[in-house]
């Protein structure tokens, strides 16, 4: 059951675009934007979590940390 509803106000050349694409794809205005509006939100969130965590081959990862535990540490700097 659809009962949550989202309102935006945009700008006059957005709702044309948003518009014309429905149009063009043989959607209502609002099924395009319930269609498109979740796609994008996924990739948002897909981009952020890639971002947030890394997986590096085994290999690589040793290679890493063993050039990071060969650096000195950064010093406190006295102000």
């Amino acid at each position: 059951m659809k009962n949550a509803r989202l309102d935006e106000r945009l700008a006059p050349e957005r709702k044309k675009l948003i518009e014309e694409a429905a149009r063009l794809s043989g959607a209502t205005t609002s099924a395009f934007v319930q269609m498109a509006l979740p796609e994008r939100a996924r990739a948002v969130i897909r981009e952020h979590r890639a971002v947030e965590r890394v997986v590096l081959p085994a290999a690589t990862f040793d290679r890493l940390r063993h050039e990071l535990d060969g650096r000195p540490a950064f010093a406190a700097c006295a102000f």
